[in-house]
């Protein structure tokens, strides 16, 4: 793998997944789209849990 793909796979798939969080939220009008907005947007604060309980 190259360095900058090692670098960046992460970040982008975590901003990646804010967009779509954000997007289902203004865009969705419940149900399905709610539940999508909520895990999507959550992801970033799980990597950051599991990180911060993995490092110490």
């Amino acid at each position: 793998m190259s360095s900058f793909r090692r670098q960046w796979l992460w970040p982008i798939i975590l901003s990646l997944s804010t967009l779509l969080g954000l997007l289902a939220g203004l865009i969705g009008e419940g149900g399905i789209w709610w539940a999508l907005c909520w895990l999507t947007l959550a992801l970033p604060l799980v990597m950051i849990a599991c990180h911060l309980t993995a490092t110490r």
